[in-house]
């Protein structure tokens, strides 16, 4: 271990010093203003991801991401998509719904002794396609 003459002997190379120490311009009057908003672990992890790939700490990626939806010309567009996603999502959730009675009416009538017609084989297909849809949305919706 290197004594403390030593150290001042040798003093690490100012680039060193500068990549390792990343101070931003300090404004004259300090901000008071604070939101402290919380994640999940998996927003944490995006959040981290996103705020190193644009080289900033996530408290700093995350004030400078608010700001700049905030100061767009449409500041509901940061969130419009995520919130439409939400409601198109509701509006499918109603229809199959809607589907699952048509199905339990189907299900009766053909307990009751009827006939299947022959696109019902189809039907039961598209309507089992359109809930993978509906899952797969959901998917994409949880993992943003």
């Amino acid at each position: 271990m290197p004594t403390k003459g030593e150290e001042q002997q040798n003093p690490p190379p100012v680039d060193a010093v500068r990549a390792a120490t990343r101070r931003r311009l300090r404004r004259s009057v300090p901000r008071t203003n604070r939101v402290c908003p919380r994640f999940s672990d998996s927003e944490w992890s995006v959040l981290q991801h996103a705020a190193e790939q644009a080289g900033l700490a996530p408290g700093g990626y995350t004030a400078a991401a608010a700001l700049a939806a905030a100061a767009s010309t449409d500041p509901n567009a940061a969130v419009a998509d995520y919130r439409r996603g939400i409601q198109e999502l509701m509006e499918s959730n109603r229809q199959l719904g809607a589907v699952g009675n048509n199905l339990n009416q189907v299900a009766h009538f053909l307990n009751a002794g009827g006939q299947p017609v022959a696109d019902l084989r189809q039907l039961l297909q598209r309507v089992e396609a359109s809930i993978g849809a509906v899952d797969d949305a959901v998917a994409r919706m949880v993992r943003r």
